[in-house]
């Protein structure tokens, strides 16, 4: 059955108990694991923002324009869109990929 002892010591009173402390043991472990993985997680999302942030860069720098004429680039963009979350009815857009068809203007009209 129960396997357990009350008893006192600095003033406190404790359980001895063989379940309680596997319970105790198992919290423990998986205390630690969520610390593991919100430490993962905040590194993950650390370097994919990096990663972003160098694709910007990357692509900024490859527009060859200087800062002042990106910063007006930014200023009419947001500008024109309100809050620049809106894509601008002129950006042009990126073909299929390989394996997707085209689509034919013709057929979505039928």
């Amino acid at each position: 059955m129960w396997k357990h002892s009350i008893f006192k010591r600095n003033g406190g009173i404790y359980i001895n108990n063989e379940k309680l402390k596997k319970i105790e043991a198992e919290t423990a472990k998986i205390k630690a694991k969520i610390s593991d993985y919100t430490a993962r997680l905040r590194e993950l999302e650390r370097q994919k923002t990096e990663t972003m942030n160098a694709g910007i860069i990357a692509l900024v720098r490859d527009m060859d324009i200087l800062p002042d004429e990106l910063s007006a680039f930014i200023q009419a963009f947001k500008k024109q869109t309100g809050d620049g979350a809106a894509v601008m009815p002129d950006t042009p857009t990126l073909p299929p990929a390989e394996d997707e068809p085209l689509k034919n203007d013709k057929e979505d009209s039928e």
